[in-house]
């Protein structure tokens, strides 16, 4: 078949799979414009917001299918308006920041479309191209969101562990055992001490206690006559 012949024929057939999607810059130039599925999380949410495309750009080369297509490719995100989103099962949906391609994910993108044209070469590989494109960037978008939930079970399971170390206590080995029991004894011997100080404290005599009681010398024996009874301290001698 004449090669012309051919790209007429995959332009027209690209046309009616994808009518809204492509858009003919010239008999040889031409974009389809793929709407990529947004990730989905472990529970099966999935993400509010997300409207993302991958622009495949494709320019026939001359001797196409017998020579590779020029492929090139770039993405648009559009944030779905308020009328959109309320249209949306909103409790099959998460809240989050949207996951985006970059360049790093083009270049990856850009490589699988050269294999794949390399291996349809000889054949119309548009159509090809475009299926594998939209399978291997959505791939793409769902590792993203995978790694991002591994990343925030990993923190939760970390912090319940912290919560449960609190209720677990230290495990006792020989090292720490011997280190609380040097400390322990430092601490009861400390306690004894101030124990045994506040004691001789307490029965050492005030010094008004020595001067009334005497114990200082400055009474003698039968001075004090506040043991007799009053009737006697009021007699007179003659």
């Amino acid at each position: 078949m004449d090669p012309e012949e051919e790209k007429a024929q995959e332009i027209e057939l690209l046309q009616s799979m994808y009518p809204d999607e492509m858009a003919i810059i010239s008999p040889a130039v031409y974009t389809i414009t793929i709407t990529l599925e947004p990730p989905t999380s472990r529970n099966g949410l999935i993400t509010k917001n997300s409207n993302q495309s991958l622009i495949i750009h494709v320019e026939y080369s001359e001797g196409y299918p017998e020579t590779l297509p020029i492929i090139d490719l770039s993405f648009e995100y559009k944030k779905l308006d308020d009328d959109d989103e309320e249209s949306d099962d909103d409790s099959k949906r998460i809240e989050e920041k949207p996951l985006l391609l970059n360049n790093t994910d083009l270049d990856t993108l850009r490589e699988k479309a050269a294999q794949e044209a390399e291996e349809n070469l000889g054949f119309p590989s548009i159509y090809a191209v475009t299926s594998s494109l939209k399978d291997q960037a959505e791939t793409i978008l769902q590792e993203k969101q995978d790694a991002i939930e591994r990343a925030l079970e990993e923190k939760a399971r970390e912090e319940e562990e912290r919560e449960q170390a609190k209720f677990r206590g230290t495990l006792v080995n020989r090292e720490n055992f011997l280190i609380w029991r040097k400390k322990f004894k430092a601490e009861m011997e400390e306690k004894e001490r101030l124990e045994t100080g506040k004691v001789e404290e307490k029965t050492k005599p005030t010094g008004r206690e020595i001067f009334e009681k005497g114990l200082d010398g400055s009474k003698n024996e039968g001075d004090d006559l506040g043991d007799l009874p009053e009737a006697v301290s009021e007699i007179t001698v003659s």
